[in-house]
């Protein structure tokens, strides 16, 4: 992991603040931009079992339109999202969930609440993974099922890659390893049924384009105090230049996700 001193209290609220005001600035459009996320989320969905539950909890639930889907299965669905805009865009969309504003590794229901809890693209934000995995065995009922798909280090490998050949300096978040993820599972009493490590690519007409997908899902956002460049039209330029296309001529995204089906013991 790259963030190698801890945060203090006062940085950690910082972060998340500015991980809420950019996704926030970005509900208006995020269905329209988020199209991996999109099919991120529709593989984690299906990894969940269709027999019926009766309470189901999204964390990170941004529009809604995934927390509306876990209706096929569970009777009563709650929504959890640290972007204000979010839950109002999905609150305009789907009236009949209730969207509660909070945070992952500060879960606002008691012990045992939920049969099942999902969350796609979004557990990357939180500060330690042994806490936010903490809270959800905590809400989950014994023989409880969380479905996690976490974004980890390897993610938007091309891009980075180009920034430092460039010599262009991006706002790209560090993220958690797959292994940061699988240790701090194994200290929190869960068990998990499965893992996967799985690479989704998007493709893209030129950098700009790229770029703009990032931004507009929110996922500008990087700890307290680094450094930001305003990106001229030769850096942008000089960025695409050191970016490989593929066989179709177009640049690509890649997002690694870790995938895992963790079950609460009885």
């Amino acid at each position: 992991m790259a963030l190698i001193e801890p945060l203090t209290a006062v940085q950690q609220a910082t972060a998340k603040d500015d991980v809420a005001r950019r996704f926030s600035g970005a509900a208006r459009q995020y269905d329209e931009i988020a199209n991996i996320q999109a099919q991120i989320a529709t593989v984690a969905l299906a990894r969940l079992p269709d027999q019926p539950i009766d309470n189901a909890l999204d964390i990170g639930c941004g529009t809604g339109r995934h927390t509306n889907c876990l209706s096929r299965i569970a009777t009563t669905i709650i929504g959890l999202d640290l972007a204000a805009g979010m839950l109002a865009q999905a609150q305009r969309h789907y009236p009949a969930i209730r969207f509660v504003q909070g945070d992952a590794e500060q879960l606002p229901w008691q012990s045992a609440a939920f049969d099942v809890v999902f969350s796609s693209m979004a557990l990357q934000w939180c500060r330690c993974p042994q806490t936010a995995l903490n809270e959800i065995s905590r809400v989950l009922h014994p023989a409880g099922r969380a479905e996690l798909a976490i974004m980890v280090e390897g993610s938007l490998a091309e891009l980075r890659r180009a920034s430092r050949a460039a010599g262009v300096s991006l706002h790209i978040n560090d993220l958690f390893t797959a292994s940061d993820w699988l240790n701090a599972l194994r200290k929190t009493g869960l068990n998990y049924a499965s893992h996967e490590l799985v690479e989704y690519s998007d493709e893209f007409a030129g950098v700009f384009a790229l770029l703009r997908s990032i931004k507009g899902v929110g996922a500008g956002s990087s700890a307290p105090g680094a450094k930001r460049q305003a990106l001229t039209r030769k850096a942008l330029s000089q960025l695409e230049a050191a970016m490989p296309r593929n066989e179709q001529g177009r640049l690509t995204n890649t997002y690694t996700v870790l995938h895992l089906t963790l079950e609460k013991p009885l």
